[in-house]
């Protein structure tokens, strides 16, 4: 039986100045200081390959038990004692193809019951039931996979999997935190921006705890009862290290290297939600029309992340990005070794429709200097997305009106649905969040620790008047230029206008 170890086989991709290489999982940890980043071309690879570190670090070190120890190891590295000694415990556990206990898979688990493409793994790549975009692998005759491409994909499949209904198993669920966009915060680093993500993390939360490897290996016995098959989160570690997916990778022995083509797949473990902790690499919004109600923050077709930026800020009280929360203790920690610089954050994710996936991203947005300060901030941006929120609004509802009024003949009124599609071809959305999205990183360089609240919030009125001005003028060349065009035009772009000059009266905006 073949053997790949991750704890000792290079499998992780890193960043180490110019050179892209791949090292091992201890590597990866006790050497952490000398890479720049993790680096994979899939985002939702390289977040899980955080993740996983992280909770390797939780479970081995017990702790931070705060921001101050996290801030201990980020100056004095980890107890390196400590986690080789984890390592070694539970060394059985991280290899791939073990025969009874393989990293993250059921064992028992053979291609009698399900035998697949290993694509299945990667939502990027043509599947049985992948949406196909770009890719158009032949699945009956997939090429061959690498142990360690097979690792990080298998790391992240347990992480994205989202619920694709009956399987040779039972229903297949979604992942923990599959829909959510998952935030990272980034150091100089792949060692500080572990610390920066190492959240508190309790002896008491410590002795309830589990990782998946350090949970008896399930069988299929376990997995085929449905009603069994299912729990909740006993903390972070569990969640982080989640059995969504029961899988067995099937070695094979091709010009003497081991390679991975086929695999069986099915549902793993239900889960069900518990009245734990938020995840602290989940972000939240509300829902602007139930303030008391939040939902994980996820990418979305059609709705760029950046309009929903306050939710990565550090909040007080409850569902703020805990990453983001546990970054800035960690910063006032250090006492000055970050100055004023800002936090970027990575964000990675997917969109989906229906369990096919649209697109998935990585986006990476920097913190303003400003939540480094005792001021909270996350409140005035947010009021300031409202109001980007509120002139799109009123710019969609004159593009609606003068859909309206293009196609009304006489007395005979159209019909919504052509009204619809004639407002959704004009370019007035596009244009006005398109131009926005460069005027808002501009205007969050302007949150410095002192900045003034009165001179900012005029600073983007004027860039949303701007921009909403920008985006109707192309809507008028759109609608035309004869007599009735016109008419429309004026009858309709009152709803945009007399918004703006409203605004400019609270605000004192001196735009045009």
């Amino acid at each position: 039986m073949p053997t790949f170890n991750l704890i000792t086989e290079p499998w992780i991709p890193v960043r180490e100045g110019a050179a892209h290489k791949l090292v091992s999982l201890e590597a990866a940890l006790l050497e952490a200081h000398r890479y720049n980043r993790i680096e994979d071309p899939s985002p939702l690879v390289t977040v899980s390959l955080h993740r996983l570190l992280l909770a390797v670090l939780h479970r081995a070190l017990a702790g931070p038990e705060d921001a101050e120890q996290a801030a201990e190891w980020f100056e004095e590295g980890f107890d390196a004692n400590r986690v080789r000694a984890y390592l070694e415990r539970y060394r059985h556990r991280f290899d791939l193809f073990h025969p009874e206990a393989p990293f993250y898979q059921v064992a028992d688990f053979g291609p009698e019951r399900s035998s697949r493409s290993w694509t299945v793994l990667a939502p990027e790549l043509n599947s049985d039931n992948n949406k196909v975009l770009f890719d158009h692998t032949i699945t009956s005759r997939p090429r061959p996979l690498l142990p360690a491409e097979a690792a990080r994909l298998l790391v992240s499949n347990q992480t994205f999997a989202i619920s694709a209904g009956k399987s040779v198993l039972c229903h297949t669920a979604t992942a923990p935190v599959a829909t959510a966009a998952l935030a990272l915060v980034l150091g100089d680093n792949l060692h500080q921006t572990l610390c920066l993500n190492l959240v508190p993390y309790s002896e008491r939360e410590h002795a309830q705890d589990a990782a998946t490897w350090e949970q008896p290996p399930l069988k299929v016995t376990d997995m085929a009862d449905c009603e069994a098959a299912r729990g909740s989160a006993k903390g972070i570690v569990h969640r982080y290290t989640w059995l969504a997916r029961s899988v067995r990778l099937h070695p094979e022995s091709e010009g003497g290297q081991t390679v991975v083509r086929w695999i069986a797949y099915a549902s793993g473990i239900r889960y069900e939600e518990a009245a734990v902790r938020p995840d602290p690499m989940v972000a939240f919004r509300r829902d602007p029309k139930d303030p008391t109600k939040v939902y994980p923050l996820g990418f979305r077709e059609g709705r760029a992340l950046w309009r929903d930026y306050a939710s990565l800020l550090p909040r007080p009280g409850g569902h703020s990005l805990g990453v983001a929360d546990h970054a800035r203790n960690l910063c006032s920690a250090l006492s000055g070794t970050f100055g004023e610089r800002k936090l970027p954050v990575f964000v990675a994710g997917f969109a989906n429709d229906q369990a096919k996936i649209e697109l998935w991203r990585g986006e990476v947005y920097q913190l303003p200097e400003a939540v480094l300060s005792d001021r909270e901030v996350w409140r005035f941006v947010e009021s300031n997305l409202e109001k980007a929120e509120a002139m799109g609004q009123r710019l969609s509802s004159a593009a609606r009106a003068l859909a309206k009024e293009l196609l009304t003949l006489g007395d005979r009124q159209p019909h919504r649905d052509d009204i619809g599609r004639l407002a959704q071809s004009f370019p007035h959305h596009t244009a006005y969040w398109s131009v926005l999205e460069q005027r808002f990183g501009e205007w969050l360089e302007g949150l410095k620790a002192d900045f003034d609240e009165a001179q900012l919030t005029q600073r983007w009125q004027e860039a949303l008047e701007q921009a909403a001005r920008r985006a109707w003028q192309l809507t008028r060349l759109a609608a035309g230029d004869d007599a009735r065009a016109l008419r429309a035009i004026y009858k309709s772009e009152g709803i945009l206008f007399s918004h703006i000059y409203q605004q400019k009266e609270v605000t004192g905006a001196t735009g045009r």
